[in-house]
């Protein structure tokens, strides 16, 4: 039997206690309601502000952050399932939500559809970055974008429609800990239905990821590295911060998903510790992890870029912002590297 371990949708609790202290509610669970309630209200909270300032503001509307926009508000729907899979480790005793499978199947449909999404517009951002700088076509994004609509929203709703018409969706009874409102792992293939809703795209983002966002990195050192002592500090400046985000995106992604995964594998290969109440941690850094995506593309994309923090800012102060071609739809028409434009790489990052 294979351990749910992908869709953070609904948390049950079995009445099991752990170490004959009690019931779950008596252990970590508390902890984990607290820090994933916490979790995904800021990553609603990132989704919508990422949202809220690409409609505001004109300049920023390009089609780079348009993806980026799809990418939040999926992020934003998954922490909002994983907020009622709270509620219903809150109130799991209730007769209208545990005794319904249809909460249950609602939000494990919800959270499919959003989680495979999400994993699509992530690497659809990974290869327009590299459409933008490696291969010199900025305009990548715009010309394909009806053919990422139906990719990241069709084939998640199909898979979704598939998972709740076959009647595979429910939770784990038999752990001592949280479990995710998913697969039921009692019907027949549930190994196969796990990946098929989550787990293989999953980590095929995971090597996409990396694969994409290395050639990028790789294509910046080699074009780069040749003439970057003859270039001013401000320039070297901005050629590193681009390498650093390169880096940033792959990495933060990984890590965060990785509790989720890690759950997974040890219910395959370890099922007795992953089932046992000892692994409940894992259950408590997956709930975090799953949830906030969606609040660390805000403080990556927003907070922690310098052009849009002063956009804002500028906007406070009822001032004209300098908007120059930081905000312009595909950056320098000579977005080579290789002529050391690396302000257009830093931009293109942010994404366009």
């Amino acid at each position: 039997m294979v351990l749910n371990g992908s869709e953070t949708v609904s948390v049950v609790s079995t009445t099991a206690t752990v170490n004959g202290t009690g019931s779950l509610s008596d252990g970590l669970d508390w902890p984990y309601i607290t820090l994933t309630a916490i979790v995904s209200s800021l990553s609603i909270f990132g989704g919508l502000g990422i949202t809220f300032i690409y409609v505001l503001y004109k300049d920023l509307r390009t089609p780079g952050r348009r993806l980026l926009v799809y990418l939040s508000l999926m992020d934003a729907l998954t922490a909002f399932g994983n907020i009622l899979g709270v509620i219903w480790l809150i109130h799991r005793d209730s007769s209208v939500i545990h005794k319904s499978m249809a909460y249950c199947k609602i939000q494990s449909g919800m959270t499919i559809y959003s989680s495979i999404s999400s994993f699509s517009w992530t690497v659809i951002m990974g290869l327009s970055l590299v459409f933008s700088i490696v291969r010199s076509s900025p305009s990548f994004a715009s010309k394909y974008m009806k053919l990422f609509h139906i990719i990241s929203w069709i084939l998640p709703a199909t898979i979704t429609i598939i998972a709740l018409s076959t009647n595979i969706l429910g939770y784990d009874t038999t752990l001592d800990q949280p479990s995710w409102c998913w697969i039921d792992p009692r019907v027949p293939h549930a190994l196969f239905w796990q990946f098929f809703t989550g787990k293989f795209w999953e980590i095929c983002t995971y090597i996409a990821t990396v694969v994409l966002y290395s050639m990028v990195k790789v294509f910046l050192w080699r074009k780069a590295s040749p003439v970057i002592i003859h270039t001013k500090k401000t320039r070297k400046a901005a050629l590193q911060e681009a390498n650093l985000k390169l880096t940033f995106v792959p990495v933060v992604f990984i890590v965060f998903r990785f509790w989720g995964t890690l759950r997974f594998l040890l219910g395959f290969f370890a099922h007795d510790y992953a089932s046992s109440g000892d692994s409940r941690w894992i259950a408590i850094l997956q709930g975090i992890g799953d949830s906030i995506q969606g609040f660390a593309n805000f403080v990556f994309y927003v907070c922690l870029t310098e052009q849009v923090r002063k956009r804002i800012f500028s906007s406070i102060r009822r001032k004209k912002p300098d908007t120059q071609t930081i905000f312009s739809e595909t950056g320098p028409s000579h977005s080579r590297v290789g002529t050391v434009q690396t302000e257009h790489c830093n931009n293109s990052i942010k994404p366009q």
